[in-house]
């Protein structure tokens, strides 16, 4: 029996492999990034949706006391309070905006590390390919020569037989 051949593309075949497993990689990595960068906006729109409520609340809270004859220095706190809780929205606002460009870059990064793990995917995908159709010829070729082998014998075992 003939030794078997080995696939002479094989380090082709494993570089191939191991880039598709690394773009796998990164995309799981990607993944969780969004995620995380989803997450934090959520958290920092929670944190205006309860800014907004502590203005609602203070602000109620200054119209009763006016309305109930309140000092002039109690209404100064209460719209000292209120400045500094619009302060606080508007710097809420900007860290949405910059996470929401966060989540935009986030996005961005997994899309193309999708592309990268779509063509590594084909590039493997080719390179099997043209293993299992070396497989098929090598397989044939050695179906050949062994039934090219027993004709031989045959033929031979066949010619001795005539002889005798």
């Amino acid at each position: 029996m003939m030794p078997k051949n080995k696939y002479k593309l094989q380090p082709v075949l494993d570089v191939r492999d191991r880039a598709k497993q690394e773009a796998s990689r990164v995309v799981a990595a990607r993944r969780a990034k969004v995620a995380e960068a989803e997450a934090e906006l959520a958290r920092r729109e929670q944190s205006l949706a309860d800014c907004h409520a502590q203005q609602e609340t203070a602000q109620a809270k200054m119209m009763q006391e006016i309305g109930s004859g309140a000092e002039a220095h109690q209404v100064v706190t209460h719209r000292t309070h209120l400045a500094d809780l619009r302060r606080v929205e508007e710097e809420l606002k900007q860290q949405i905006e910059q996470q929401k460009q966060v989540v935009a870059r986030a996005d961005s990064e997994l899309e193309t590390s999708l592309a990268a793990l779509i063509e590594a995917s084909k590039e493997l995908r080719v390179i099997e390919k043209h293993r299992e159709g070396w497989s098929e010829r090598t397989r044939l070729e050695g179906q050949r020569r062994e039934q090219k082998l027993s004709d031989e014998i045959g033929s031979i075992i066949h010619g001795r037989k005539s002889e005798d």
